[in-house]
Formats: structure tokens, C-alpha cells, sequence
């Protein structure tokens, strides 16, 4: 993505993809000039946004290839220009990445990761985690970038339950009852993804069983 922050010259005319005159960019031909600011505005918005911030240069243009984990890799000023340099930079950023996913699956594990996202909004935990669980049946082992968007998922049903947990731990109603509470969201987080169980539930699990040897 190549952005400038003023217009600073005059357009030219030119044609889009689909044959009609516009005014184009003299600079990058087939984008606008106005696609360059707005495109300066949607970087400095994504800042907020947990999305991964490529460093600001003032020389212009300047690109970067984006890996999925990891952070940004400039291409040499004199190489962005050469399409074949350019892609040698990806072929060896490539390479450090490991494994990719096949394309058969991706479309299933999209589905699944969507799956998740909903059930963690709905507070759903165990349909959560088990959309996520059920990634292993196209992916044997995940890379790097699906590991991260798995534990993201992860983190963020652990954060949920955590919150429940501590006010039932932490609340006024009879003990009987917080102890049902917090049996049942250790029942919802019984579901293994690779492997890995959701962080509270050793401390719900510790939790209860003081409580159940206090109650005797």
C-alpha cells in the first residue's frame, strides 16, 4: 500500500479496470490521487486498531511486505521497483514462515475462526472452543499465524470465563451457589484445541475443591 499525505499535483486522465475516463494519479497509474490520502487516513485509523503499524518514512514510496506473524520488512528503495527483486523478497520472507495451509482448508478453518468469534459474543464458551478444536480435522499442526489466531480466540474465552469466575468467587450469594456456578463453567471449558486447556480452569477447579473440603 502506497500512500501520500497531500495531493501536492495535478491528476491526469487516464481509464479505470473497466474502461471508463477518469482522473488518475501521474504518479501510480490505475489509483486515484484521492485513493492515496484515503489510504494515508485508513493507516493512522488502523493504529487503534490491533493491526499490524508498518513504520512511518517520509520518503515516498516506500513498501513493505507484511508477514502474518512478526513485524513489517521493508523492501530496498531501489528494489521496489523491480517486479522480479520484489518477488524474490517474498520467496525468502516465505520461507522463514513455515508450513502454509493448503487452500482445500482455508475456507473451512475461515469458517471455523467465524464460528468461534460468534460463540465467544455470545459468550458461548464451550461451542467456542469447540470450532476451534474442530480445526484439527484439516490442519494436523498449525503455523505460526494460525497458532496465533487460535490462542487470540483462546485468550479472549479464558478472559470471559476469568471475569465470571471472579464474581462468583467473589460474590454474596450462598456458597452452594457460587460452587454450582463455578462447576459449570469449568464443564464449559471442557473441550481440549490442540491440546491446550483453557487457563482458569485449574484455578475453578482449585477454587472448588477448597470450598468443597471447607463445606464438610
Amino acid at each position: 500500500m502506497i500512500a501520500h499525505n497531500e495531493l501536492g499535483h495535478d491528476p491526469v486522465d487516464g481509464k479505470d479496470y473497466d474502461g471508463k475516463p477518469v482522473r488518475m494519479c501521474p504518479l501510480y497509474p490505475g489509483m486515484t490521487c484521492r485513493d492515496h490520502t484515503d489510504a494515508a487516513v485508513d493507516i493512522d485509523t488502523a493504529k487503534g486498531e490491533g493491526l499490524t503499524r508498518v513504520p512511518f518514512i517520509e520518503l515516498c514510496p516506500n513498501s513493505w511486505l507484511v508477514p502474518p506473524v512478526g513485524e513489517p520488512v521493508r523492501i530496498p528503495e531501489a528494489e521496489q521497483f523491480v517486479a522480479g527483486k520484489v518477488e524474490a523478497s517474498v520467496k525468502k520472507l516465505q520461507k522463514t514462515l513455515g508450513p502454509s495451509l493448503a487452500k482445500t482448508v482455508v475456507g473451512q478453518v475461515k469458517n471455523a475462526l467465524g464460528a468461534a468469534d460468534k460463540a465467544i459474543d455470545d459468550e458461548a464458551w464451550t461451542k467456542s472452543l469447540e470450532a476451534l478444536a474442530g480445526i484439527a480435522a484439516h490442519v494436523k499442526k498449525p503455523h505460526k499465524a494460525l497458532e496465533g489466531l487460535i490462542g487470540s480466540r483462546l485468550e479472549a474465552v479464558a478472559e470471559q470465563v476469568e471475569w465470571a469466575f471472579e464474581d462468583a468467587r467473589d460474590g454474596d450469594e450462598p456458597i452452594a451457589e457460587r460452587m454450582d456456578v463455578v462447576a459449570k463453567l469449568i464443564k464449559a471449558l471442557d473441550v481440549s484445541v490442540y491440546g491446550k486447556e483453557p487457563k482458569p480452569r485449574a484455578a475453578m477447579q482449585a477454587w472448588l475443591k477448597k470450598q468443597a473440603t471447607k463445606t464438610r
